[in-house]
């Protein structure tokens, strides 16, 4: 991604879709080069995707809130709030909300947007009378952007269809909130490794953390990866390079590799980051405390060691944390 990015939750694109549900466009492959669409969604109760697969895409899941059942080739799995799942292309997968969700989702590469928006609604502009989204939209759609759909909507109690063969690649990963590694980070805050690169074939990592008022990071770049936060709840300053952004819950931000960032917390919050490629988590390793491990007297995060780990992890540490009022110092954008 050559183009940093920043908007607000009033900035994204809104779909009427499955279930009367609303879908948010986060982010196109417009905003990502190519490598990644986001998108966030309200589900209620009882809204199911039929059955299907992508040709072109991997695709995951995180259930932000609300619960539901996750069919994965030929498995089932039962999830609740916190959950992830990662499902690569050509694993015949669906979906059913048991309870009314908050569900985010990502897929790379980019291109699933026009699947969603091609069967959804734009709520932009008037909605034709009667109109919903029908098993006739979606095939299309479907058939228009590489997805295969294979059959209805599952009930409870039902199996995906046996006579398509997943694809052979990456291994579907499913886990649960209490099964994520988690790490103790800035302020005191927790920070939840939901996928780590061996799950995703490198392609990316991805993060959960909550912060407290007054957290902030020092000013650093990424030299080998590409950064996207999303604020789930609260509120944070994120500066990118000449800019300064004032974000609060349903923005986000994108920033290339190379580009100096900071952010400061401004109220209590939580985040999740995509870091693509994958990787990103063998620094936090370094630097924060694995909470399985007993807390030793005193431990903070440790801007010293903060400093070896980006050394050793390909970061740059250029500068300490901004006041709020502050911007990043000429002189770093210059490196």
């Amino acid at each position: 991604m050559a183009i940093s990015y920043a908007g607000a939750a009033a900035d994204h694109q809104q779909l009427e879709w499955l279930g009367g549900g609303i879908m948010q466009v986060l982010l196109d492959g417009e905003r990502t080069g190519g490598q990644f669409s986001m998108f966030r969604s309200s589900a209620p109760a009882g809204a199911a995707s039929p059955a299907h697969l992508h040709t072109r895409e991997d695709e995951i899941f995180v259930l932000l809130r609300g619960s539901a059942i996750y069919w994965v080739g030929d498995q089932r799995f039962e999830v609740g709030e916190g959950s992830v799942a990662f499902l690569p292309r050509g694993v015949p997968h669906a979906y059913r909300i048991t309870s009314d969700a908050d569900l985010l989702a990502l897929s790379t590469p980019s291109g699933l947007e026009n699947f969603f928006r091609g069967a959804g609604h734009d709520l932009r502009t008037p909605k034709p009378e009667g109109w919903s989204v029908t098993p006739q939209t979606m095939a299309k759609a479907a058939a228009d952007n590489g997805q295969l759909i294979l059959g209805p909507p599952l009930g409870p109690e039902d199996k995906l269809p046996t006579d398509v063969e997943a694809a052979q690649g990456l291994a579907a990963y499913v886990a649960e909130a209490g099964e994520h590694e988690s790490l103790e980070w800035l302020g005191g805050g927790l920070m939840r490794i939901l996928l780590n690169e061996q799950h995703t074939g490198g392609q990316l990592s991805l993060f959960r953390s909550d912060a407290s008022a007054g957290s902030a990071s020092p000013v650093y770049t990424h030299s080998n990866e590409d950064e996207i936060i999303v604020m789930l709840s609260g509120n944070g300053i994120y500066w990118v390079g000449e800019h300064r952004y004032e974000l609060s819950a349903g923005g986000l931000v994108v920033v290339p590799r190379g580009v100096p960032m900071a952010h400061r917390i401004t109220s209590d919050a939580e985040t999740l980051a995509v870091i693509t490629p994958g990787g990103l988590e063998a620094f936090f390793r370094r630097v924060g405390r694995d909470v399985r491990q007993p807390r030793p007297d005193g431990w903070q995060v440790s801007y010293d060691v903060m400093g070896q780990a980006a050394e050793a992890t390909g970061q740059t540490i250029l500068g300490a944390p901004l006041e709020a009022d502050q911007m990043i110092p000429a002189e770093f954008l210059k490196v």
